[in-house]
């Protein structure tokens, strides 16, 4: 069968078990989209799939049109996309979108927590945020009328089709810092390919949620013309909060429709604090009690290698591990400033995809780094070899294997520890070398 109209394709999916992208899942009864990247061609998996018993298998393949249960498509990911624009419109929940440089999933998952006090929701697994991700987020919408999504992009003109595809009713963009320079060319190349969440709203009848000490965002949100709701102090929502204590957990003061809270939280780093003021307002925006939001807020604990605090018998160390760009780095070190005691070591892997700018960025980090006072910092990756002089205080690892070898021999103790690098460093695995 050749191009099937959306809605035909749509009471296959109705009368499926749902989405299957890679045969070695569970794909009985499934509808198979055989999708393509750089590495990798589902198409050379459709008579699995068949032989499997999916459902329909959805490919490129024309050879394959006529065959029974294949569906033969021009464009099998852009299939997927525009079935999960009709299941977002079919199904009709407000769709509340997130993206930003830093604290993303953060974000999503202090406004899930607080939403979903009062409402069913659905909110992005992991971190599928990006062009595959997105759809297959809306295409496991049930009866759930929130949806939270949360965007990710490294190039221009992503977060529109995205936006598209979601059709978000409110957004956020949680900041813009330097991550994906490679693909966004500059600092003003991120403020706009994130801006595009902004155009979409403005242009759809949308809302957005803004952090009023955010002058960069307030000014790119007046550009766009989308309609804001503030937060913070003099904002349009009765929303602001402020930092008590850090040691190291963040201690705060929750102000919402006039009703004060402190909180001990699990978060670590001031920056988390507009993580919580944006969950905050979007709770309030949908009407949820005061209490909940605080309650809500004050229970999360971050998963996932996102500025997790682990305490072991040799060291207590904050495992960062999933992402990392200059922007974060700096936040996350100089967290670790203010509330690590002495004796503090920095472990940090190479930050990915800077494209020209890594060796600058690089520099300027180990610079910047080279006029704090902490006792030891172990660096890892290529990026980090090009620019680092190693020193009494620098030491230098091409390899994690190396690392893990050099921790093995060491066994440092009594610590207060950051680590920090982009994914492909997986430092994660350092965990067990740092715990005793």
């Amino acid at each position: 069968m050749r191009q099937p109209g959306i809605k035909q394709l749509y009471q296959h999916f109705l009368e499926s078990t749902g989405i299957c992208t890679d045969t070695r899942q569970k794909v009985e009864d499934s509808v198979f989209f055989a999708l393509k990247g750089e590495n990798f061609d589902g198409n050379g998996f459709v008579e699995d799939a068949i032989g499997k018993g999916c459902r329909v298998a959805v490919t490129e393949r024309e050879e394959l049109a006529g065959s029974p249960r294949i569906l033969v498509v021009a464009n099998a990911l852009k299939t997927l996309q525009d079935l999960a624009a009709y299941h977002r419109r079919e199904r009709s929940p407000k769709v509340i979108a997130i993206t930003g440089s830093n604290g993303k999933t953060t974000t999503k998952e202090l406004v899930k927590g607080v939403l979903s006090t009062v409402y069913p929701v659905l909110a992005t697994r992991g971190n599928l945020n990006n062009h595959i991700g997105v759809p297959l987020t809306l295409l496991s919408l049930q009866e759930e009328v929130i949806a939270i999504v949360e965007m990710g992009a490294n190039h221009a003109g992503e977060i529109a089709e995205l936006a598209r595809i979601a059709a978000p009713d409110l957004g956020v963009i949680t900041n813009v810092g330097k991550a994906h320079l490679e693909g966004f060319g500059s600092l003003e190349g991120v403020l706009n390919a994130k801006g595009e969440l902004y155009d979409y709203l403005s242009q759809h009848g949308g809302k957005a949620i803004i952090d009023g000490g955010d002058q960069v965002l307030l000014d790119k949100a007046e550009l766009a013309g989308v309609e804001l709701l503030v937060v913070g102090a003099g904002g349009d929502l009765p929303v602001s909060a402020r930092i008590l204590n850090q040691n190291p957990f963040l201690e705060i003061e929750l102000e919402v429709a006039g009703a004060k809270f402190s909180l001990s939280t699990h978060l670590v780093g001031a920056y988390n604090l507009q993580n919580i003021l944006l969950a905050a307002g979007i709770g309030f925006q949908f009407g949820i009690d005061p209490i909940l939001i605080a309650d809500a807020i004050g229970s999360y604990t971050p998963q996932n290698q996102r500025s997790q605090l682990v305490k072991g018998s040799y060291n207590q160390v904050i495992m960062d591990s999933y992402n990392a760009n200059p922007s974060s780095m700096r936040e996350a070190i100089q967290g670790l400033m203010n509330y690590g005691k002495p004796p503090t070591m920095l472990i940090l892997g190479d930050m990915a995809e800077l494209g020209e700018a890594s060796d600058r960025e690089h520099r300027e980090l180990l610079q910047w780094i080279g006029t704090l006072e902490t006792e030891r910092i172990l660096l890892v990756g290529s990026n980090f070899s090009k620019v680092c002089e190693p020193s009494d205080r620098f030491v230098f690892f091409r390899e994690r294997t190396d690392l893990e070898a050099y921790l093995k021999k060491e066994k440092p103790k009594g610590y207060h520890i950051l680590v920090k690098g982009s994914r492909v460093n997986e430092l994660e695995r350092l965990k067990p070398l740092l715990m005793g």
